[in-house]
Order: C-alpha cells, then structure tokens, then sequence
C-alpha cells in the first residue's frame, strides 16, 4: 500500500494546532491584557488602541512556535524621536515590573517580556511589544501607517532610524486565505523542526505568491509540491521580489543574503529530490508529526530517519 503523503500532511497540521495549548494560550492573552492595561494606564492620549499582531493574529501559528505580539502605536508628538519612544516603553515597563522575576529586554524593533515559568508548564510566558508612531499629526487613523525604531543595527538599517509598515495591511494580506495557510504553516514547522533561520514573513509571502492562481489538486501534498518548486526555481533569483504589504519600498527578500537565498533554494531542492525517491521516510522526516498531541499513534514505526541535516538538506 503506497504511503498516503496528503493525511501525513493532514496529521502534520492536526498535531500542531493550537487547541492543544489552550489554557497556555489563555495565559498569554492573560499577561498581554495586563500590558495592555498599563500601557493605556501610563500613556493615555499619548497613544491609539493597541492590538495584537504576530503569527497569532495571522492565524499561522503553531504550538511549538507562536507569537502574540502587542502593538502600541503612538500619536506622532508624543515624543521627539523614534529612540526617545523605544526607550520609554522599555524603561516603563522595566519600572513596572522590577523585581517581580519578569525579564524586560531590547530587541530589534521590540521589547521583549518573559515572564517566570509557571509550574506545570514547559516555558514562559513571552510577549513582544511593538511601539511605533504615526507618520504625521491625526493620520493614523486613516492610514494605520507607522514607524518603527529600530534599536540596534540590523537588516541594514542602523540604531536609531526608521522604518514605515503598516501591521493591518501585513495581517490583510493574508486574510481569507485558508489554503494558503496550510502550507506556510507547514513550511514553519519544518523549519522549527530543522532550526532554519529564513524569516517567517519570507515563507509567508512566498508561499501567498507562489499559489496565486494556483488551479491544481488542492490536496496538501500537490499544493506543498508547488511552492517548493516555486521557491527552488526562484528564491535563488536577483530578479526575485517580495515586497511587504505594509511597506512596498521594503522588498522582504532583497535583505536577504546571496548565500541564504541560495541555501534556501538548495533545502527545497534536496527535499524534493529526497521525498521523490523515498517518500514513506523522508516526508516525516522533513514534516514530522507532534507527537505530543497524536496518541493513536505508535511511538516506534520501526522507520529508520536519517540522523544527520546535514547529508539531506
């Protein structure tokens, strides 16, 4: 009986749903309504509503990898500087929660909250906040355009200076878009699984503009199939873009390095060439079950994976 790739696939995506993490995901939006809180609390009018973002609000999350970021966004006279914005925030909630056992720390256009690990639980609790401010007085409100800090040197940008993006548009983009979903989340979870450091948001516009008009079997299998062809035939490519939906100037891809973009390119290849030959070993190794949250499964299949990333991509 020849290996069934589509309901590996399905099992795939079953055994890393969210409802199995529920009541840490319960504590997660716990903790970010109580930022959230303070944050109204201090600033007041200096500040619009905040709101979520992050892979949760995307509906792309896995539960081996999440993110529930918070979004404060900023009237443009609040402060002078971007950096006076992105230092306030972390000082405040420093002060906030000095010596209760919650780390605050600088990120790259965030400040990062992880609170103790509570018993029973496997990891901490940890939010992002993400404060940003208008573009101009009162325009927020009709663009959602924001800028953001960047706080150390990073994607070529330096300490200190902007960039525009509009969050709602990034969570837009991806609205409505149930099959394509499927994939990125899929794509995310070998990557997790096999430590890969391309960007989340790379796979996600990839995996959006490789099935653009796809019209082919909508199983799981035929549709992974073609965006790993797509990203082997053109991530490797200068002429290859992906501009963010928030930002057109930002093309999400051109920050990537040559010798990333081809990695990337040669992953897809050797996965493809490797389940090809061999599905009924390689698409669990590259796609593996959680098996954490898949009972009716037998632990010991008596198939021998391959140990090394290295040989197989």
């Amino acid at each position: 009986m020849s290996f069934d790739k589509n309901k590996h696939l399905r099992e795939v995506l079953d055994t890393h749903k969210m409802c199995h993490v529920q009541d840490f995901v319960n504590k997660v939006k716990k903790r970010r309504e109580e930022i959230k809180a303070k944050m109204h609390d201090h600033y007041g009018c200096d500040k619009y509503s905040s709101f979520g973002s992050g892979s949760f609000a995307k509906h792309t999350a896995t539960n081996v990898k999440f993110d529930l970021d918070l979004v404060e966004p900023f009237k443009r006279n609040s402060f002078g500087t971007l950096q006076e914005m992105f230092d306030s925030v972390h000082d405040f909630l420093a002060e906030e929660y000095k010596n209760t056992g919650v780390t605050i720390r600088r990120q790259k256009v965030s400040i990062g909250v992880s609170f103790p690990i509570e018993e029973g639980d496997e990891k901490p609790v940890e939010l992002d906040v993400v404060p940003g401010r208008e573009l101009s007085d009162d325009n927020y409100l009709d663009s959602h355009d924001l800028n953001l800090c960047f706080n150390e040197d990073h994607w070529g940008f330096q300490k200190g200076s902007s960039q525009k993006t509009n969050i709602q548009k990034q969570i837009s983009h991806i609205e409505g878009k149930s099959s394509e979903r499927q994939i990125i989340r899929l794509l995310k979870i070998w990557k997790k699984q096999k430590d890969k450091k391309y960007k989340s948001f790379v796979i996600e516009l990839a995996v959006i503009r490789a099935l653009d008009g796809y019209n082919g079997d909508m199983g799981l299998w035929p549709r992974l199939k073609y965006t790993m062809e797509y990203l082997r035939d053109h991530i490797a490519e200068s002429s290859f873009h992906l501009f963010d939906p928030g930002n057109t100037n930002n093309d999400v891809v051109g920050t990537m390095q040559d010798y990333d973009r081809q990695s990337f390119k040669s992953d897809m290849e050797s996965m493809l060439n490797n389940i090809d030959s061999n599905p009924d070993l390689y698409l669990p190794y590259y796609f593996k079950v959680n098996e954490k949250y898949c009972g009716y499964k037998e632990k010991d299949t008596g198939a021998a994976y391959p140990t090394s990333t290295k040989r197989f991509g």
